[in-house]
Order: C-alpha cells, then structure tokens, then sequence
C-alpha cells in the first residue's frame, strides 16, 4: 500500500489505495459493477461485453440498467452481478465491488452503491447532460465531485481514458480503457474471455477495442 497523489487541473487529491489487488485470482462468490455514465459513452456496450464474457466464463449473470433520458446526453447507470447463482441485478447500498465511472457528475449520481471496499475506476473528464446544456443544472466543481467519492472510499483510480483512447486513435474505445484499468486491479473474468465478448459483440470494430482494453490494462 502506499500514499497517491491524484492531480487533476492544478489540485492535489490525496487518497489511500492498494495496488494490483487481487490481480491473480478470477472471481469470488459474487461481483457486482455499477457503469456510470451519461448517453453515447458506451455504458451500455460496456455491460453487454462484461455479461457475454460472464456467460463465455460458465457463471451466471443479471444486468440492469436505468435510463434518465434514451438520447445522447443523458443519465445512463448500468448495473451487473456475476456469481455462479445469481437471482437479481439489484445491487444493495454500499454494496458494489466496482464502480466504472464514464463521467465524474454520473459517477456521485451513483453514490449510494458505494461502500468502503468499492473499487472506482474514473474519467475525470467532464461531459455535461442534456440538462447542463440548456441550463437548468450547474455543473459542480471537478475537485468537489471528487471529494464525494472518496468520503465513500480510498480506492479512487482516475485514469484519463479518453485521452488515451483518442491516443490510439479510437475516441469510442475509452470504455475500453476503463475495462482494462478494473482488470488490473482486480481480475473478476479471465482476459481471454473479456477478449473473445469484446470480439462477439463489437465485431468489426474489436480490434481497436481489444488494444484499448489492452491499454488500459498498463495503466
């Protein structure tokens, strides 16, 4: 374990966090992730490859997800539980192993599934809802978002995944690295399971998705 200094437009976040946790081992009895993200951001791919890579690995799966508005630009949070018996997607509070968060606003909406032990992978790269836009919502202050989710939890990785998506030439692929940033800290599938649902389900865009997730990985 050691000290970590998250920097993020000129402010220093300090957090507790382990490294590389349980990287070795594939699964438990149960491991439930919320994805936080706003509209066109690729939560909801992001689900699909994690459920298919669930389902290729033998275990059993349930998804669920809430939609604040169908359209690009709004509040999307999918929710997965894989376990070898698993009777519902509800995920109680306090509760997840993992947090992907797309966007920072969209991950403290999704607050009240953290707990101590959630893990909470994060692009602090702000995308402003629909309602940010037209004006009937302020968008809070990056370094005050933060704060929410590490009142909740020492383990806050923030990974700049879209800049590194947008390095590999894949902007779409930013889910991606987020995939692979949770992998490395905790390996809940095997690789080449994650690898053969992300070629299922993007099919001739996987290639790109692969690298991305391969990325993210090393981060």
């Amino acid at each position: 374990m050691r000290w970590m200094y998250i920097m993020y437009a000129g402010m220093s976040i300090q957090c507790y966090t382990r490294q590389k946790e349980g990287r070795g081992k594939v699964m438990m009895n149960e491991y439930s992730i919320v994805i936080a993200g706003v509209g066109g951001q690729g939560g909801l791919t992001l689900s699909r490859i994690i459920a298919t890579a669930a389902t290729l690995s033998g275990l059993s799966v349930k998804t669920g997800e809430t939609l604040g508005m169908a359209q690009r630009g709004g509040s999307v949070q999918s929710y997965i539980k894989i376990g070898k018996k698993v009777r519902s997607p509800l995920i109680r509070k306090d509760s997840a192993d993992a947090l992907i968060g797309l966007e920072p606003l969209e991950a403290v909406r999704a607050l009240r599934y953290i707990g101590p032990q959630t893990k909470i992978i994060l692009d602090p790269e702000p995308v402003p809802t629909i309602f940010n836009l037209v004006g009937r919502e302020d968008y809070p202050k990056i370094e005050d978002l933060l704060g929410k989710l590490m009142e909740k939890t020492r383990h806050l990785y923030i990974v700049q995944a879209r800049r590194e998506a947008e390095a590999l030439n894949s902007r779409p692929s930013a889910n991606m690295i987020l995939l692979g940033k949770l992998f490395s800290i905790n390996a809940f599938l095997p690789s080449d399971k994650i690898e053969e649902a992300i070629r299922l389900v993007l099919r001739r865009k996987a290639d790109k998705a692969i690298a991305a997730y391969k990325r993210g990985a090393t981060l």
